[in-house]
């Protein structure tokens, strides 16, 4: 099963890289959670489609090329640890935003129940995961 949930994962980022937020929310189940760790003023966190899909809209619309480079897909059993370079371009400034970090989701009956962003390395997001180092 984690095989197949790395696959998920995969085509998330995939559709997430693409902007494309009606094929992305469809991973996501009914009751998706998620926590920013590195949220721009404070940890952010949330539930629902409708919420994340507004959040991540935001994203797009401040930097118009952002995505997720993963390097590093990790099995966890339920969870998939992702180690992931952050990156775009400010639609205001022009500035380039490039940011290394981590990520845990949990899978569970093929959608994405929960997404925590932002741990500071890899190490974190698998002790987090609940993966012995």
């Amino acid at each position: 099963m984690s095989d197949e949930n790395v696959e998920i994962v995969r085509r998330a980022v995939e559709a997430f890289n693409a902007h494309d937020t009606d094929r992305w929310v469809n991973f996501l189940d009914p009751d998706f959670e998620f926590v920013d760790h590195m949220g721009a003023v404070a940890e952010q966190t949330g539930s629902g489609i409708e919420t994340i899909r507004r959040m991540v809209e935001g994203w797009f619309e401040a930097f118009p090329d952002f995505r997720a480079n993963v390097k590093e897909f990790i099995d966890a059993g339920d969870r998939v640890v992702c180690a992931t370079d952050w990156q775009g371009t400010g639609a205001g400034s022009g500035l380039p935003y490039f940011q290394p970090a981590a990520e845990v989701f949990t899978v569970r009956d093929g959608k994405l129940t929960r997404a925590e962003l932002g741990f500071a390395n890899k190490a974190a997001a698998l002790e987090a995961a609940g993966v012995q180092k």
